[in-house]
């Protein structure tokens, strides 16, 4: 099983200045891991999960605009290990603009 981890740089509150860019670091955990790790697609929303546009992960880390003031964004993550596995996660409403 593997999975994929976002460690957004926000506050207690779950919140980020809004509108300005954000570098969210990006890991891949389990199976995947390391030399194992086949391919891994990240992708953004800031409507509630309606579209979704991929991101590119450059040295562990996407970059992304924070949402507007009390506005999500949602990220989703599909990763797929040599052996063929893959596992997607999806986080509603990861972080809200401040």
């Amino acid at each position: 099983m593997s999975t994929v981890r976002f460690a957004a740089p926000v506050d207690l509150s779950s919140r980020a200045p809004e509108r300005t860019p954000v570098l969210v670091p990006v890991a891949v955990q389990g199976s995947a891991a390391g030399r194992n790790l086949k391919s891994l697609a990240v992708a953004v929303s800031h409507d509630n999960g309606r579209t979704w546009q991929p991101v590119k992960v450059h040295s562990g880390r996407i970059s992304v605009k924070s949402p507007a003031k009390d506005s999500g964004i949602s990220l989703s993550a599909e990763v797929t290990d040599k052996q063929g596995n893959t596992s997607t996660l999806t986080v509603r409403n990861a972080w809200y603009g401040k």
